[in-house]
């Protein structure tokens, strides 16, 4: 997450008195609960459009992505996606005469030619040749790839986290005690 802050009227001022006030290290301390505050409504925004973007469902976004929290050593948060093509045993896969219709991407889709197999997790195939094997495991939308395309992106650079704000009524509730 970049912090773009804008010397805005006396804002940089205010923070520095406030600091100044408090302490560096009550100050950084205020600056990592912001970041992970923010950082946190952003995440959840971004998983929002994951789901709705990808088709899968939210337990299966929440395991695919990690957050790496701001500490007082390491002033940054970080949104992680990890894993690879997802089976279309994710997206509802439904068995008919003309093959598999499933839902990756957020919309129902027909596979010519394809079938579930019960016993590899009812994900669909599709043959290779006339013959009965070899068979091809058909995929849908991979987490991290989605992530930084779409819907996902936009919500991301949408997405203004008050971080400084934050920050200031955190060192302003240092100030009160």
């Amino acid at each position: 997450m970049n912090i773009i802050l804008r010397d805005l009227d006396q804002t940089r001022v205010h923070f520095e008195a406030a600091i100044h006030s408090v302490g560096e290290q009550a100050a950084t301390r205020a600056f990592s609960r912001a970041l992970n505050s923010e950082g946190n409504k952003v995440r959840t925004q971004v998983r929002r459009a994951l789901r709705q973007q990808t088709g899968a469902k939210a337990a299966l976004i929440n395991s695919e992505t990690r957050t790496i929290r701001s500490s007082f050593a390491n002033l940054s948060y970080t949104i992680e996606a990890r894993g690879d093509y997802l089976g279309l045993s994710h997206f509802s896969p439904r068995q008919f005469g003309y093959g598999v219709r499933a839902k990756p991407w957020g919309r129902w889709q027909r596979f010519e030619s394809a079938f579930l197999v019960g016993s590899l997790a009812n994900n669909a195939f599709v043959r290779e040749g006339r013959a009965r094997l070899p068979i091809k495991k058909m995929f849908g939308p991979a987490i991290p790839k989605e992530m930084v395309r779409d819907a996902a992106l936009d919500v991301f650079e949408a997405a203004q986290p008050q971080v400084l704000a934050e920050a200031m009524r955190q060192i302003g509730r240092l100030l009160q005690a």
